[in-house]
């Protein structure tokens, strides 16, 4: 989703969508500099001086794309979106949907005999589909012309704010369609769902009409229960899952979690520590993203969950045709997210809340 040192290495495609980028930005030096010597002989003092750049070179761009890595941590979520990026799928920015194979059902008749001649079928399995879109996200900035000075010192300054300033509001966005999808986006009948509201992730109601069981307030007992033989690890158990990779939590259950534990009237430990050997979890963290009695869990496995990559984030210039132009920018990023169930209809992505 993001282009750093490591995931250009260690993707082909990610890499293609870095010479992609990189074209784009080199066709706006060639434009630019076709503009200014179409110009020049007719173009004002101001003008010059507003123009003094013939492109963009690679200390600006360096500028502009190490900022997005660093606003990228910033954001209230990402680190969700980050713990997944190590099982994203790269793919086509043509892709305007993942689609994947079900399994389905064949004939349960194996023979067991001497000479292995008794009569089974030669029938074959059928198939059924699934699928996620993957819609992109798009955001503007831009900087006047005039205050812009060839995009000299303080020029780049005022694009580095801007981007700043639309960065937060572009990862936001990401976060929020990673959780919960977009109901304005559709493709072949697959809906932009996401990790909380999929149809292929498990829902546990924690509420009156299901677990009734509030882990903010939750007494250690409890939650040991909860985990344990209740709700959460019968769900684990039902679909298959040894442990998830991680659970992410609310603050305020975190801050329950953090409670003394106590044996008879002896401290051992926090209340986390205390469920850990009791929860098919490898690791529980806090994250602001989620709010009261909320969790969501998963197995960190291409074949549960995977990021759908078609656009990985970048920003790039739009053409100028005239020297009094502003300069505008362009953030671009296609990304949807895919939550799968297997032939059997399991899942590896759980998610508890008060549903009722």
């Amino acid at each position: 989703m993001f282009f750093t040192p490591e995931t250009l290495a260690a993707n082909s495609r990610m890499r293609g969508h870095w010479t992609e980028l990189w074209a784009n930005r080199n066709q706006f030096n060639s434009q630019q500099a076709m503009m200014v010597n179409a110009y020049r002989a007719t173009m004002t003092p101001e003008q010059i001086a507003c123009n003094a750049v013939a492109g963009l070179g690679r200390d600006f761009w360096a500028d502009v794309d190490r900022q997005i890595i660093q606003l990228r941590d910033q954001e209230v979520g990402m680190e969700i979106v980050n713990d997944l990026m190590g099982i994203q799928t790269v793919l086509s920015v043509g892709k305007t949907a993942k689609l994947y194979n079900v399994v389905g059902d064949i004939a349960d008749d194996v023979s067991v005999s001497l000479d292995g001649q008794a009569p089974y079928s030669f029938d074959h399995t059928d198939y059924g589909s699934d699928g996620d879109p993957i819609p992109v996200f798009s955001a503007g900035f831009g900087v006047n012309w005039r205050h812009a000075a060839g995009l000299q010192t303080v020029g780049i300054d005022l694009v580095l704010d801007s981007q700043e300033a639309k960065m937060r509001k572009f990862n936001k966005k990401i976060v929020a369609y990673t959780l919960d999808g977009s109901a304005n986006v559709q493709v072949q009948n697959y809906p932009a769902q996401g990790l909380r509201n999929h149809r292929n992730t498990v829902k546990i109601d924690l509420g009156a009409g299901g677990a009734g069981i509030n882990l903010t307030t939750a007494t250690a007992a409890q939650i040991i229960a909860f985990f344990g033989t209740g709700a959460f690890g019968q769900t684990a158990r039902t679909n298959k899952v040894v442990a998830y990779d991680v659970l992410w939590v609310s603050p305020e259950i975190w801050a329950n979690l953090a409670q003394p534990y106590v044996v008879n009237g002896v401290i051992s430990g926090n209340v986390l520590n205390a469920i850990l050997p009791f929860a098919p979890v490898k690791q529980i963290k806090m994250t602001y993203a989620l709010t009261g009695n909320e969790f969501l869990g998963y197995e960190r496995r291409q074949d549960v969950v995977t990021p759908l990559v078609g656009m990985t984030t970048g920003t790039m210039p739009l053409p100028r045709p005239l020297p009094n132009t502003n300069y505008n920018f362009q953030i671009l990023a296609a990304m949807g997210i895919q939550v799968k169930r297997d032939d059997d209809g399991l899942s590896g992505v759980v998610y508890g809340a008060d549903l009722t």
